[in-house]
């Protein structure tokens, strides 16, 4: 009975101290904010550089670096840090693609919660970039 109990506390707790990170889509410059530190684990999503090279080749949605069979995808995105360094927002680009900007956002949500980027300063608006290459993209 008791271990019955242990678990959903322990995801009941874990879910209370996971910070609030809202993920947008939108227009805009940030080339100007300072760069965010990428800690190099590139922890990037395999599952996302498969999903978005699934999008490109079936041609649900415009990917933005892809042609013919090679997916050379680079996109930077912004996000907000509180001053002890809690992630709090993360701004993407729009892509005119709802699909393909859930599964980025979701993912960019996921590598800054776990520490994959971290602000270089201190808190504010930082600049990142995420990356990938595919070449002989799947049809």
């Amino acid at each position: 009975m008791k271990y019955f109990l242990a678990a959903p506390l322990f995801f009941a707790l874990a879910a209370a101290s996971a910070p609030n990170v809202s993920v947008i889509a939108a227009t805009g410059d940030w080339s100007q904010l300072p760069e965010i530190r990428d800690n190099g684990t590139d922890h990037q999503s395999k599952n996302l550089m498969l999903a978005l090279n699934d999008i490109a080749t079936k041609h649900e949605c415009a990917i933005p670096g892809f042609k013919g069979d090679r997916l050379d995808f680079n996109m930077s995105f912004a996000a907000l840090f509180d001053a002890d360094g809690t992630p709090r927002q993360i701004v993407i680009p729009k892509l005119n693609c709802p699909k393909a900007e859930a599964m980025i956002g979701g993912a960019l949500k996921e590598m800054i919660v776990s520490g994959d980027y971290k602000p270089s300063g201190a808190g504010g608006w930082y600049r990142g970039d995420l990356s990938f290459f595919i070449d002989n993209a799947s049809q």
